[in-house]
């Protein structure tokens, strides 16, 4: 029941106006070369992607969620892009759920699960990336929330030196500051999630499902472009990875102009897979990632390395 709630109130949230409304892109009124000559991959986690962005950790547990989940998963492998499932704290109390849980993929986990539990799902899993994620604000608000917060960092160092997996450390809405990035490249992970607060805001989700809300706690955190603006200093130890908030193709160039490497979407896709269908989603992420060359060439940008640092704010 949380993780429908989670979904349809999400889905409420019409916000139009994000922190990357405040960005410009280069705009070159000549361009110099053609679309056959633009590279759209990158590379996360050691891993070549054909393109830049992927659908993130959305929903899982429970029939209607996991549906959810395998049809985004099919519209994935259609399209040529990287999945990453939902928590796999559901599976760890269902076996059903564990059955639809794509294997060798990814994994999403949270932090506040014992250490021991989240190396037996990795065994259980064997993916090519563990996403850990934090989310102590939407804890701490969520009325069935775990409050072991005294557990997070050692459960966190003990992850890092006992896989081989690489470790994307994700947030959940909030954004990141500097010392957490540090941390990430002190541990050796291979990457960090950013997910900044112009997305889906869990706290102001939680508030609604509680008897005694505290709605000032929703303005903590950092905008994707703060977190950005931070990260970006980083991204010669630790590979950036832009979310929250991200709304069409030149959100995605914005990002990686700003220094992420890649850039995942939530929302934006599981609305039109709601509302439209699976075919008009894969109608839209085909039109992305053909829109992502369009704008490359209008910047002047051959790959995703010619973007960094073509943009100014406004």
């Amino acid at each position: 029941m949380r993780k429908k709630d989670h979904i349809n109130i999400a889905l409420k949230d019409k916000t139009t106006k994000t922190s990357l409304d405040n960005y410009r892109i280069d705009y070159n009124s000549i361009p110099y070369f053609g679309i056959s000559e633009v590279d759209t991959s990158t590379t996360i986690c050691n891993q070549k992607w054909q393109y830049p962005f992927f659908i993130n950790a959305i929903t899982s547990g429970g029939e209607e969620c996991n549906f959810i989940n395998k049809q985004l998963e099919e519209v994935c492998e259609i399209c040529n892009i990287e999945f990453f499932a939902g928590s796999y704290s559901p599976a760890l109390k269902n076996e059903e759920d564990k059955k639809c849980y794509p294997k060798n993929k990814s994994i999403n986990i949270g932090l506040d699960k014992n250490y021991s539990t989240v190396l037996k799902a990795i065994e259980e899993v064997n993916p090519k990336y563990i996403q850990l994620h934090t989310n102590p604000l939407q804890e701490m608000i969520m009325p069935e929330g775990d409050k072991n917060f005294e557990n997070w960092l050692n459960n966190l160092k003990v992850i890092s030196t006992k896989t081989q997996v690489p470790i994307i450390l994700k947030e959940t809405g909030f954004g990141m500051n500097n010392k957490t990035i540090e941390l990430a490249i002190k541990l050796n992970l291979a990457a960090v999630d950013i997910s900044g607060k112009d997305g889906t805001n869990f706290a102001k989700i939680e508030n609604s499902r509680t008897k005694n809300p505290s709605p000032y706690l929703e303005e903590i955190g950092y905008t994707t472009a703060e977190s950005l603006e931070i990260a970006k200093n980083y991204k010669n130890k630790i590979d950036i990875i832009a979310s929250g908030g991200i709304r069409n193709p030149l959100d995605v160039i914005k990002c990686l102009a700003l220094g992420a490497k890649a850039v995942g979407i939530s929302r934006v896709f599981l609305d039109i897979l709601i509302n439209k269908g699976k075919e008009e989603l894969i109608a839209e992420i085909k039109k992305w990632q053909e829109e992502l060359k369009y704008i490359m060439i209008l910047t002047n940008s051959k790959n995703i390395k010619e973007l960094e640092n073509k943009i100014r704010k406004i």
